[in-house]
């Protein structure tokens, strides 16, 4: 399953992007309803990102 957040509310819901055919970068504004308030654009937010911190 692959994690949103709502581009208007800011919930976050669960998707699986795989079995509906479809493909997003992380961050990436997709046109997903959101099961809470129902606007039409959320951003695609997975949760196994790994961020590169370097320390100087």
């Amino acid at each position: 399953m692959d994690r949103f957040q709502c581009a208007q509310c800011n919930e976050s819901f669960y998707f699986d992007m795989e079995l509906e055919g479809m493909k997003a970068e992380p961050g990436e504004k997709v046109s997903l309803a959101c099961p809470h308030c129902e606007h039409q654009w959320s951003y695609y937010r997975p949760e196994d990102v790994e961020k590169e911190v370097t320390l100087h």
